[in-house]
């Protein structure tokens, strides 16, 4: 993917009006804000809130994001079954060190949204034609997604933002190096 495409993505995944779940939670900012830490200057906030994403969550975002490009890339038909077994143990790892309820809520929410955007909005329609290996990747990438929805409406996943954001970047092709750029808790 060139670097147009992927800066396309990233702008269309940054809508505001996209369906990501992402009003759900304001990070904090409101409480930062009402309790007068912020003193009607949010850049603290901004900067702090960015720091702490970069140290808890880019990791697990990293790590998914290998994990499915390396799915999306073999050459074999292979079930997910051992990524799926590897994404629910980052997740559990994630769901272990995210001790506050609202923000294990609010990163559930945002996370399924973003399940639910790849099966329904991003991934080409069935009828779309395709070269052979961009058919191969499709199916396979489709077939992942719907078994993790699955294991997360199960309850034997968490679906997680940060797995699930590495996750979807990863099966549109975008570059590590692009998506840690992007920090969709904080820029929605």
């Amino acid at each position: 993917m060139n670097g147009d495409d992927e800066t396309y993505i990233l702008l269309l995944l940054s809508d505001s009006n996209l369906p990501t779940g992402a009003f759900v939670a304001s990070s904090g900012l409101e409480s930062y804000m009402k309790h007068g830490f912020g003193s009607n200057d949010p850049t603290t906030f901004i900067r702090d809130s960015m720091a702490s994403y970069a140290r808890s969550a880019l990791p697990f975002v990293s790590d998914a994001h290998r994990l499915v490009s390396l799915y999306r890339e073999l050459e074999a038909n292979q079930a997910p079954s051992k990524l799926l077994s590897d994404i629910v143990t980052l997740e559990e790892l994630y769901e272990t060190m995210t001790l506050n309820h609202v923000a294990r809520r609010a990163s559930k929410s945002q996370g399924v949204a973003l399940l639910t955007l790849y099966t329904k909005a991003l991934s080409p329609p069935s009828s779309f034609p395709l070269e052979p290996d961009a058919k191969r990747v499709h199916e396979r990438m489709s077939t992942f997604f719907a078994q993790f929805k699955t294991m997360v409406r199960r309850e034997d996943a968490h679906g997680h933002l940060p797995t699930c954001w590495g996750a979807l970047t990863a099966a549109l092709g975008l570059t590590l190096g692009a998506l840690s750029l992007y920090m969709p808790t904080i820029i929605s």
